[in-house]
């Protein structure tokens, strides 16, 4: 399951979401993609859940967005900003 981990100030913009982590002082600027997969795990959901939700909104193959999916949410798991249960995959 993948959840977000604390707060952040955010505020949309045009349909993106621009957000500031006040402990860190870490500003982030999510594309849309990235506003829909944070939107998303504001509930604990699994990372077949989040693929297969996107595969139907967006044109993108199922490994693509797989890869990808796990690519960003890496990102924001290194700067603390989501958690995992189990582990992502290598």
């Amino acid at each position: 399951m993948i959840s977000r981990n604390g707060t952040l100030l955010e505020a949309e913009v045009d349909g993106e979401i621009v957000a500031l982590n006040v402990e860190s002082g870490t500003c982030y600027g999510f594309n849309s993609t990235a506003t829909r997969i944070w939107s998303m795990i504001e509930q604990p959901r699994s990372l077949d859940e989040i693929c297969s939700t996107l595969v139907e909104q967006f044109d993108v193959q199922p490994e693509a967005c797989r890869g990808d999916v796990v690519e960003l949410l890496r990102e924001l798991q290194a700067d603390g900003l989501v958690r995992t249960d189990p582990p992502l995959a290598a």
